[in-house]
């Protein structure tokens, strides 16, 4: 009932705007999802990535629309696939046990990708919000944000640390969600970033300036690894969190500067 498809590193499986009417399963290896960013089609966005045994665009069940996403394998990839209205009338015909069960599944699935995209829109949309009512940045503001990424993020704390402007190749760290507004300054070496209980699970972002890493978050759970999707909410928060923190920079330096000018 199923074909296989084989992709090669970097192969496109379909384009935007392009017309397709199968169910995939992902067999082996791994998939990018993408959207085009300019006109031109000359940048992307990655959206997702689709693993081992999951299955996508079921909405071709329903419709067969052009396609709104790139999808292109990031390694030799393994598909099986299907026509999804001639899969799914003879299911219904034939087999109609096996079509209920799969009607389940496609809801499940529908649902699950709702709730990780809600999860991804209401954190980076609380985070902005925080940031733009601020009437003032200072540390207190910047420990205010990062206890909020906290309290609508699925963590159990977050550490925070900044490049040591004098040591080379060391970190300051300065807070700890558990330890509110307390500012810390003990110094570790990078290399040496071991600071984490055992057994904790941790993803650590780097915020960047351009090329230089000038700030890390850490974010530090006691029960479960780190999904893709967590990973996106958690870096596109970062992100934002590190232009306030780049803003404070710069008026900490103007401030030095008048106050050498006097």
């Amino acid at each position: 009932m199923f074909k296989e498809k084989n992709l090669i590193k970097w192969d496109i499986l379909f384009d935007e705007w392009e017309m397709d009417k199968n169910i995939y399963i992902v067999v082996t290896w791994e998939l990018k999802v993408e959207k085009y960013t300019t006109i031109k089609k000359e940048d992307t966005k990655l959206l997702n990535n689709l693993n081992e045994w999951e299955v996508f665009w079921e909405a071709a069940l329903n419709n067969n629309l052009p396609k709104q996403v790139k999808i292109t394998a990031k390694k030799d990839t393994q598909l099986l696939y299907i026509d999804a209205k001639e899969w799914v009338a003879e299911l219904f015909e034939k087999k109609p046990k096996q079509w209920l069960a799969l009607l389940k599944y496609i809801i499940f699935l529908s649902n699950q990708r709702l709730l990780k995209s809600n999860y991804l829109l209401t954190t980076s949309y609380k985070i902005n919000s925080e940031i733009q009512n601020l009437e003032k940045i200072s540390n207190k503001e910047i420990f205010i944000l990062i206890d909020e990424l906290k309290d609508i993020t699925d963590v159990e704390y977050i550490l925070y640390y900044e490049h040591n402007n004098i040591i080379e190749d060391y970190l300051s760290f300065r807070y700890d969600t558990r330890e509110k507004w307390k500012i810390h300054s003990k110094v570790i070496e990078v290399k040496d970033f071991h600071i984490i209980e055992k057994d904790t699970f941790t993803f650590k972002q780097s915020l960047s300036i351009w090329s230089a890493n000038m700030w890390y978050l850490v974010f530090c759970r006691n029960d479960k690894d780190f999904d893709d999707n967590d990973k996106k909410a958690l870096t596109n928060s970062s992100t934002a969190i590190a232009g306030v923190i780049k803003q404070k920079q710069l008026i900490d330096e103007q401030k030095n500067m008048e106050y050498i000018n006097d």
